[in-house]
């Protein structure tokens, strides 16, 4: 049976294989091209990897050491943003890293005397040396060391690219959905959503110290950004549109709101400050909270809950959206609570949350208690 269907599909499959083929150069550069390269900006160090980047700097010591060493470390992909042999501007970067960042980055940051080396235990007597600090012999050991380098080809659609560096992301510490959008889907929108997720509204919202932000692991993984992503990707009834996975349709909507223009963009921005305004004014910072029922009473399980986040937020845009002079009464903040106490709401926010029906079916619920 699975023979024939074969059969019957074989063009398909074979127009799907081609285009899902990645063509690929393998390189090796030393450490002092590397560097070179990263700093004129031909290799794209996304500065927000910089701000999360994820290894400490014993973590990043004893990458130096296995480099030091001559240990073999993994192959680092690469993405060809630019053919090679097209003349660009000089601060254009041709390639931006696809699986590899945390050890580039160790790697730019140590032989920039940006740290000093830590927990080393073979050479535990470089332990609080920089790389200036170094003997000679050891700088051009490092600066000959070879990295072996996978150059994906220029013609690579961002979807394929992410399923890519999906594959790839086995490191130590693994990368969020958010962290991979943010490498491939450049552009004003991925800008934008960065920046309403320090909107001061919206971090009480999601209950992040506005004095110690970074500490947050909302913050460190990007996750913030994902829930600005996510409002848009509901808004309006943009959430019928889904029809892959929920990792699949936000990706998508990246990609789609990346190619609006400036003036839109900043329709949308305003829009997202407005209801995070509103709704810390109407319902507080516990707006987005989660509630069980114990003996027929309300009892907080969490001060912040992403599917209660997508039902009010939602909801409420959709309301201002259709009457901007749209108020919270009274009456509907005792029906938002007594949502708790509904078993299709809560059905919805519980298992499977991320399902299509599930989604659209909180955010339909709440907006029947608004009006």
């Amino acid at each position: 049976m699975a023979s024939s269907n074969l059969k019957d599909n074989l063009e398909k499959l074979q127009i799907v294989a081609k285009e899902r083929t990645v063509k690929t150069q393998n390189i090796e550069y030393d450490l002092e091209t590397l560097v070179k390269k990263i700093k004129k900006g031909i290799i794209k160090l996304n500065p927000d990897y910089q701000r999360n980047h994820r290894w400490n700097d014993s973590e990043s010591s004893r990458l130096m050491e296995s480099l030091i060493l001559n240990i073999p470390i993994p192959t680092v992909y690469l993405s060809q943003d630019v053919d090679v042999d097209e003349e660009v501007d000089d601060d254009v970067a041709r390639y931006s890293v696809i699986d590899g960042q945390q050890r580039l980055t160790a790697i730019y940051g140590f032989m920039t005397n940006a740290y000093k080396l830590e927990g080393l235990e073979v050479l535990e007597l470089l332990n609080g040396s920089y790389y200036k600090d170094l003997p000679p012999f050891l700088i051009r050991r490092l600066e000959e060391r070879t990295i072996k380098c996978l150059r994906i080809d220029s013609t690579v659609d961002p979807q394929v690219k992410f399923d890519i560096f999906e594959r790839l992301n086995s490191g130590a510490v693994q990368l969020e959905s958010q962290e991979l959008r943010n490498a491939i889907y450049r552009g004003k929108f991925n800008d934008i959503i960065k920046e309403l997720a320090k909107n001061e509204d919206f971090r009480k919202l999601l209950g992040i110290d506005l004095k110690n932000p970074e500490e947050n692991n909302k913050v460190k993984k990007m996750q913030d950004v994902e829930y600005v992503l996510r409002f848009y990707s509901y808004i309006d009834g943009e959430g019928e549109n889904m029809k892959k996975s929920f990792k699949d349709f936000l990706s998508e909507q990246m990609d789609k709101y990346n190619k609006f223009d400036s003036n839109d963009l900043e329709r949308l921005k305003k829009h997202f400050e407005k209801v995070m305004s509103f709704i810390i004014i109407q319902l507080g910072t516990d707006a987005f909270a989660k509630y069980k029922v114990e003996n027929e009473k309300l009892k907080l399980q969490s001060h912040f809950n992403a599917a209660v986040y997508d039902a009010i937020s939602i909801a409420i845009s959709d309301k201002i959206m259709e009457d901007e002079t749209f108020t919270i009464t009274t009456q509907m903040k005792q029906r938002l609570k007594q949502l708790f106490f509904n078993d299709d709401f809560i059905d919805s926010i519980n298992g499977s949350t991320n399902d299509k029906s599930k989604i659209l079916k909180r955010i339909k619920i709440v907006k029947g208690v608004l009006k």
